[in-house]
């Protein structure tokens, strides 16, 4: 019974706080208000999402102004290696095939001994 009128109770006061009747006006008032509160929502999540973008944007850009040197030393080490293996003589066995500036050539054995 005491349940019964605390829903009652319940019951009256989300009546009072309705935005419209069952009439048309009162319709028409929840339907722009339910707009309204969309229309909001949606304007806060785009102000988010930018906000999100441009605290990714600045975490990005320090990380690539702090990491500017690593990458200029690993740039030049790559270069490096590069000349190192250019430079390096090759070791050519008769048999083999080489394959130099786009040209496979055949490598010739020759007997130094025979001369």
């Amino acid at each position: 019974m005491q349940f019964d009128k605390q829903q009652e109770k319940l019951g009256r006061s989300n009546a009072k706080l309705g935005l419209g009747g069952p009439g048309l006006p009162g319709k028409i008032l929840t339907i722009v208000v339910g707009a309204a509160l969309l229309v909001a929502a949606l304007m806060v999540s785009l102000l988010m999402l930018a906000i999100v973008l441009a605290v990714g944007v600045v975490v990005g850009g320090y990380f690539w102004w702090k990491t500017r040197d690593l990458r200029k030393q690993m740039r030049a080490r790559m270069d490096e290696q590069i000349n190192e293996r250019m430079h390096q003589p090759t070791h050519e066995r008769p048999g083999e095939r080489v394959v130099k500036g786009g040209e496979i050539e055949d490598v010739e054995f020759e007997d130094k001994t025979r001369h």
